[in-house]
């Protein structure tokens, strides 16, 4: 023994003294690094009565051959005292580290084998009698049994590179028993979940998640820091070892992922890429994104486990109440962003969208292929059963693009629903990173639409999740729900023919799907049951109900789209992309927005729309089709007012008198037809005439009235009459979620000058259209940006943008303005990255 090495002399049962070296140059480094982080810390300390540390040999009860000269007052030496020296300073280090974050001391024995520390006593530890295990143990007598495994001196392969902080794995167990002293009774009645295969014939409890899922994110927070490395998560493609588990389960009833079943029943592992013993351990990643989530700083991301274990209330169910209390009562002394503040609620589904954004996270994940357009309509039933509380389902959901793709963007919207005596509530829409905000307004569904920008024989990917969370969690039963996946929303079957004009009488019984319109070629235009449509019918009761949702759809897309900044901004800041000055205007700018937000009251001016949109007697039809003439796209636009409140089969004529009816209510109709030449002008900003080609050909519809005075015109000024009938709608369905007609007018061709006004031509323009979709009545016509009215901008919602198509107007290939442009950024962001 060199004269600097400090060394702790122990006495034996015959009173001889036995000098044991510390090692201290060995361990030098860390307890620097502890000592450093101190110093910068600003968490409350908690005074422990020592954090001085023993490690010795553990006590045996028959005697053995081989263990025959380890005793208990006997020391450790050689490889098992250098073993257990590096767990001593370990054990120092990471007692100093956890007084600093306000943990109280442990129940652990100390030297003269009590739980009492006496004056200059320090806590003991054991090491275990056979080397060959990998992990330690410590029991709620406070025995405290410690690896001897050589392998842990080297730690050169994975899992020794984790293991060998577990001893401030199970020092934290010593703690939890502190700060909980009921926990441990109530896990020898927690039950236990069959499932998860254990070794040494163990198994988990309800409570297990808790209590090792906890104590395996503080090992891991541990190495972080001590080495300086971010861990990350094998399923994530990180290269060091940590446990696993899947997440489909509860969060409190963990399963293994298949492959590694097996595995654990195999304890004895040295490289593999994943450690898969219990299923409880793997719940780290759970407690380590809380910790990212709602802490500031390092020691947060720890701390915060106090306000959990402080609970007072019982540990049954998972010990979910205790939980949840302690998870809001951290967010609030944290002053968390306000997408974390509201416990389980607000962080389970966060979780399920930032962290578990792989598909070996899922063990039963599904897969679903979707054309364009398509529908694809599941179950709960039919994906696995009623969704457990506090888990997650989840889908591969790819959406093929046509071969010969427009340039127009793709639509795809999930729609989560409940039957009755299921509380849509205490679902979560998750699509990619984005926990989808729920509306306010109870008969609104819950809709996410995500915008494809189409490439060649492209596919657009999205894992879809719905996650179980109540708003008082402990009360979070099992969910019956429906999926709903549609690409564009409107469907048909293939068409068996064109037509050509004059074909009126051709369609009047069955009318092919898609749509059709013929006449002069700048009036042609069609496209299959695969062609791209939109089209809204809207009675006056559901225009009435848009004004009464127009606030909380408006709140609910703000919400959403702070809540995303609030994310963002926290991950910026933390990644180094934001400064933290900066990071606190943003979020004081975000507040005072809420805050007007919440002040606003919109209510009575909406209330009195809505009465009065009610009041009226008709029903409106918008319509858009992309189709094609000649091999370039064209659209076709629909309008027509209907009379009745609730549309239905008509007749409706193309010129009426309209001083006839109240205002906007004249039932009449509307065709016109886009070419390319009108788009290509678009681009260009309409530097040159759009309209003029088409104007060489222009709709001409006339009443009876009209008729009369143009005739007596002409013959005033001696000329022929140019006649033109009022044209026609015949509708054989206009219903929610269905239209289908014919229709007809005439055209004119520009007419000479002179005294006498003649058209250079004359045609008839006839055509017939048979789409339908999803709608209901009760949709939220969020396919096509959502209503916009007084003043609510189109295309905002919880998620996603939805660009401001609208139905009856043209489709550019680029749409939205300012804020669908934000909202495609906010979209973009992958929030890993930061």
């Amino acid at each position: 023994m060199g004269p600097t090495e400090a060394v702790r002399i122990l006495v034996d049962k015959d009173m001889n003294t036995h000098p044991v070296p510390l090692f201290r140059r060995r361990c030098q480094c860390l307890l620097s690094l502890v000592l450093f982080t101190l110093m910068i810390s600003s968490s409350a300390r908690a005074q422990w009565p020592t954090t001085e540390w023993v490690v010795m040999n553990a006590e045996i009860e028959k005697p053995h051959k081989k263990y025959e000269e380890w005793d208990t007052y006997v020391p450790p030496l050689g490889e098992r005292g250098e073993l257990a020296e590096t767990h001593r300073t370990t054990l120092k280090a990471a007692s100093i580290w956890y007084q600093s974050l306000g943990f109280p001391e442990p129940v652990q024995k100390t030297e003269d084998d009590d739980l009492n520390v006496g004056p200059g006593e320090a806590y003991l530890g054991r090491l275990k009698r056979d080397p060959d295990g990998t992990g330690s143990y410590h029991g709620a007598d406070g025995e405290m049994m410690l690896t001897s495994n050589p392998k842990l001196l080297s730690a050169d392969t994975p899992i020794w590179r984790l293991m060998k902080a577990s001893a401030v794995h199970e020092l934290y167990h010593a703690i939890q028993d502190r700060m909980s002293p009921s926990l441990d009774p109530a896990m020898g009645v927690a039950p236990e979940i069959p499932q998860c295969p254990s070794p040494r014939g163990r198994q988990d409890t309800d409570l297990s998640w808790l209590v090792e899922g906890t104590a395996a994110m503080v090992q891991i927070r541990w190495l972080e820091g001590t080495e300086g490395v971010s861990w990350g998560h094998p399923f994530k493609g990180s290269n060091r070892a940590a446990w696993v588990r899947t997440f489909d389960q509860s969060l409190h009833m963990g399963a293994l992922p298949a492959a590694h079943i097996e595995r654990a029943k195999r304890p004895a592992m040295t490289a593999l890429e994943t450690v898969s013993w219990f299923c409880d351990y793997g719940t780290w990643y759970f407690w380590y994104a809380i910790g990212d989530m709602i802490g500031r700083t390092d020691g947060e991301r720890v701390g915060y486990t106090r306000y959990i274990f402080e609970g007072t209330k019982p540990w049954s169910n998972g010990g979910i109440a205790n939980i949840d209390s302690g998870l809001k009562a951290a967010a609030a002394e944290y002053n968390a962003i306000r997408a974390y503040r509201d416990g389980l609620y607000d962080l389970y589904p966060q979780f399920v969208a930032q962290h578990l954004t792989e598909e070996r996270f899922y063990g039963d994940l599904q897969e679903v292929e979707l054309g364009t357009p398509d529908l694809h309509t599941t179950t709960s039933s039919l994906s696995g059963g009623p969704l457990e509380p506090l888990a997650s389902r989840a889908w591969r959901v790819r959406v093929r693009l046509p071969q010969d793709v427009s340039t127009i963007p793709y639509k795809v919207r999930f729609t989560l629903d409940t039957p009755d005596g299921t509380d849509r509530d205490d679902l979560h829409l998750i699509v990619e990173d984005t926990v989808v905000k729920k509306p306010s307004d109870r008969s609104a569904p819950y809709t996410d639409v995500e915008q494809i920008h189409p490439t060649e024989g492209g596919i657009a990917e999205y894992l879809v999740r719905v996650a179980n969370v109540a708003k008082d969690a402990t009360a979070t039963i099992s969910a019956e729900f429906s999926l709903r996946m549609e690409v564009e929303g409107y469907y048909g079957d293939d068409v068996t023919g064109g037509l050509s004009s004059g074909d009126i009488g051709a369609i009047a019984d069955e009318l092919p799907p898609g749509f059709a319109v013929r006449g002069p070629k700048q009036w042609s235009c069609s496209g299959d049951a695969t062609a791209r449509a939109l089209f809204d019918l809207v009675t006056p009761h559901e225009r009435g109900r848009d004004f009464e949702r127009a606030t909380s759809d408006f709140s609910r897309s703000m919400e959403g789209a702070a809540d995303k900044l609030d994310i963002i901004t926290q991950r910026a800041e933390r990644g180094g992309v934001l400064d933290g000055g900066t990071a606190v205007q943003l979020r004081n700018e975000l507040e005072k927005r809420r805050a007007a937000l919440e002040t606003a009251d919109a209510t009575p001016g909406l209330d009195r729309a809505a009465a009065k949109a009610r009041a009226r007697q008709s029903t409106d039809i918008q319509a858009t089709f992309v189709g094609q003439n000649e091999g370039e796209m064209c659209q076709m636009l629909l309008s027509a007012t209907l009379k009745g409140s609730n549309g239905g089969p008509q007749s409706v004529p193309g010129a009426v008198n309209r001083d006839l009816f109240p205002k906007n209510e004249a039932p009449v109709f509307n065709v016109e037809v886009l070419p390319k030449a009108f788009f290509d002008a678009a681009r260009r900003g309409f530097q040159t005439d759009s309209d003029q080609e088409l104007e060489s050909w222009i709709a001409c519809t006339m009443t009876v009235e009209e008729q009369q005075e143009v005739r007596k015109r002409a013959a005033r000024a001696g000329c022929e009459p140019v006649l033109c009938t009022e044209g026609r709608l015949t509708l054989e369905a206009a219903e929610q979620g269905r239209i289908a007609g014919t229709f007809e007018f005439d055209v004119l061709r520009e007419r000479t000058s002179g005294r006498c006004d003649i058209p250079l031509g004359r045609d008839k323009v006839v055509g017939h259209f048979n789409v339908h979709s999803t709608d209901n009545g009760y949709d939220d016509d969020s396919l096509f940006g959502g209503p916009a009215i007084s003043g609510v901008p189109a295309g905002l919602k919880g998620g996603a943008a939805a660009a401001a198509i609208r139905p009856g107007a043209p489709i550019f290939e680029t749409t939205g303005g300012s804020n669908g442009a934000l909202y495609d950024a906010l979209d973009s962001l992958d929030l890993s990255d930061f």
